[in-house]
């Protein structure tokens, strides 16, 4: 069961508390700088990256940071549980990896990976599924619906990717033989079934 509980509300966080060093000179970082708590809360589901040009959504019913995003890794601040820091630290791993037909699936590190395969990497290395599973596999993953940090869409036999914080991790939407990627550009959800691991 998941105790993390975020300590401060949305109108108590310190803006700057928000931004990773890494990112601390980025346009992002000095958009979120910028703003003060009531435009925040203003910019509501959009999001406070999604309003600076980034990918990111922010789940303000919820509570939840939003990652991120440089154009190419995801990033966690302090506000993010720990379970998230690794799961987004494993999808940074395998970024730029090519896709592979079966990639993922009986190595954890593989050369390259299928969708069902980095969505698995990134949830075992985060303990949160105890070992690779196909398509069909995951549309019995854990409980149904989405989560509320993590969100699994399975369509069974076809494609299977995956949202942190709002943010897609997915082998679609690039060129052929592309592999997982963060994906700050939207894509269809039609025929997609919504799982997320439980208490996640």
């Amino acid at each position: 069961m998941n105790e993390w509980k975020l300590e401060s509300s949305l109108e108590d966080l310190d803006n700057e508390s928000m931004i990773p060093p890494s990112l601390a000179d980025s346009p992002e970082a000095k958009f979120i700088s910028g703003m003060n708590r009531r435009r925040m809360l203003k910019i509501g589901a959009l999001g406070m990256l999604g309003a600076s040009g980034g990918g990111a959504y922010y789940y303000w019913a919820q509570q939840v940071p939003p990652l991120f995003f440089d154009g190419h890794y995801a990033h966690t601040s302090n506000y993010h549980p720990e379970v998230i820091r690794r799961a987004v630290t494993a999808g940074n791993e395998v970024v730029d990896k090519p896709y592979e037909t079966g990639g993922g699936h009986s190595e954890l590190f593989d050369d390259g990976f299928d969708c069902s395969g980095s969505v698995s990497h990134v949830l075992y290395r985060a303990g949160l599924v105890r070992g690779p599973l196909n398509s069909n596999g995951f549309a019995n993953y854990s409980a149904k619906g989405p989560g509320r940090f993590i969100t699994v869409y399975v369509k069974p036999g076809h494609h299977v990717f995956m949202s942190i914080c709002g943010l897609r991790f997915d082998t679609s939407g690039g060129p052929k033989g592309q592999g997982p990627r963060w994906r700050a550009n939207p894509r269809p959800y039609a025929d997609f079934a919504m799982r997320h691991p439980e208490g996640w």
